[in-house]
């Protein structure tokens, strides 16, 4: 299905996409005094972009992302070098009618413009409440799993056309929740995509307006949908941008909000300067993913945006949890393990120990058992968000990969003098290869002294990385 152009670029929804095909009227959007993005501004944004050798670029058909699509364009035909590869994606979220013709325009729009492309869909039961929260997961999911489908190409990017306006809803959002630095700082131009480090969420348009994207529109002649859910006063955000005059009014324009955003987002870099510092000082040590450890005394003699920085990073790299860490509760634990005669405590799927001079975390094996993967010849996937787990090519048939579990780690050590020195209850948690109820390998113990002689040779095949 494919819309007629004005002069005017015409926002448009799904019905009168339809009557475009009838060849009805359409309504033009309002002018705008916004200056269109110049091409010599291209670089400025998309140059980070270059590192990656598959793009895929989230497109909604809305007017921010497909600016964002035919800026790309752009972008791409002025560079030297040859492009990377890249894949505008669209999701059908099936929430209301239409949504499919749209997502057909999409596809439609970005093949015009000489891209290759996705649809992709949320199929199944949508949620009575929460809706927007529930299909914000279901697109990130989708887009991860297609980028998953790219990693032996190398580096994966996922784009969005988040906004200076996003930003600044993000903003004012998280400061209605009292949120700390991290949230105020807003959203990063770069953060990784899931738990795999080949694969990045790119946001280059956090500094450009909204209104400029649309002057680029309507400079170009082209269109874009309006989403009627963008006026449906239910949704938080929805409320912030109807609010933006009287916010504007005051002081608190859209440009000012995002500036206070990035200058959060400066001293967020600053701390974590200094946590790298903290991290030295306090000879933190990951231990290969068995567990960390870092000197309290240093820890206790730390500023305390820096003690809460440091636990809360180790407790998301060694706690395998999706959900983030409360501040509040991250604040109580704190001040717990600052107490004289603290021995230990449990949060967000992390132990935190004292022990002797040391802090100590890892792994709670928790009520429930860890999670089992599954793993055929030249396969690889994420074990319970905390290790990148590989079978080689040339392995012999499936293989699980389970927790080591404490009755098999203490047969091991039985025979194993170098490994009295770790934490049973943090070795309990290890990736370990099992074929059935065979023990094949724990690769992060397979290369101390006193292994097992044919484990080495299974080094080769079987593999666990650490993501913390």
């Amino acid at each position: 299905m494919r819309p007629r152009t004005s002069r005017c670029a015409p926002s448009r929804s799904a019905s009168e996409l339809a009557a475009a095909d009838q060849g009805a009227a359409l309504p033009c959007s309002p002018p705008s005094d916004a200056d269109p993005v110049r091409n010599d501004e291209l670089d400025a944004f998309f140059a980070p972009l270059s590192a990656f050798a598959v793009l895929i670029l989230a497109v909604s058909g809305g007017a921010d992302s497909v600016a964002m699509m035919h800026l790309v364009r752009r972008w791409l035909r002025l560079r030297a070098r040859p492009p990377m590869q890249v894949v505008v994606a669209t999701v059908d979220h099936g929430l209301r009618a239409g949504s499919r013709a749209e997502a057909e325009w999409v596809i439609g729009q970005a093949q015009a413009l000489g891209f290759d492309t996705a649809l992709l869909a949320w199929s199944g039961d949508k949620p009575a409440t929460g809706l927007q929260d529930a299909a914000r997961e279901a697109r990130y999911r989708l887009l991860a799993e297609l980028a998953a489908g790219f990693r032996s190409h190398g580096m994966v990017g996922v784009v969005t056309a988040h906004t200076e306006d996003d930003q600044a809803e993000t903003l004012l959002m998280r400061l209605a929740r009292g949120s700390g630095l991290d949230g105020l700082a807003a959203m990063a131009t770069s953060r990784p995509l899931g738990d795999d480090r080949q694969m990045k969420l790119l946001r280059p348009l956090l500094a450009v307006s909204g209104a400029r994207l649309r002057a680029t529109l309507r400079a170009a002649n082209a269109t874009w949908i309006e989403d009627p859910s963008n006026d449906a006063e239910r949704f938080e955000r929805v409320r912030l941008r109807k609010a933006r005059a009287l916010l504007a009014g005051l002081g608190l324009s859209n440009d000012k909000i995002a500036l206070s955003a990035r200058r959060l987002a400066r001293v967020r870099a600053a701390l974590e300067a200094a946590l790298g510092d903290l991290q030295r000082k306090a000879r933190l040590d990951l231990h290969g993913g068995a567990f960390a450890s870092f000197d309290r005394a240093a820890w206790l003699a730390a500023p305390e945006e820096l003690r809460l920085r440091l636990l809360a990073r180790l407790i998301a790299s060694y706690g395998g949890q999706s959900e983030p860490l409360r501040l509040a509760q991250l604040e109580a634990l704190v001040e717990r393990v600052a107490q004289a005669g603290f021995e230990g405590a449990t949060l967000a799927g992390a132990i935190v120990m004292s022990h002797g001079d040391d802090i100590r975390v890892w792994r709670e094996a928790g009520r429930e058992a860890l999670p089992t993967l599954t793993l055929p010849p030249g396969a690889s996937g994420v074990w319970d968000r905390r290790f990148r787990v590989g079978a080689a090519p040339d392995s012999p048939g499936p293989i699980e990969v389970r927790a080591l579990g404490a009755q098999a780690f203490a047969r091991l050590r039985q025979d194993f003098d170098t490994l009295r020195d770790l934490p049973a209850g943090a070795a309990a948690t290890l990736p370990a290869f099992w074929h059935q109820e065979e023990l094949i390998v724990v690769p992060r113990l397979a290369g101390l002294p006193g292994a097992p002689a044919d484990w080495e040779a299974q080094r080769r095949l079987y593999s666990a990385e650490f993501l913390g």
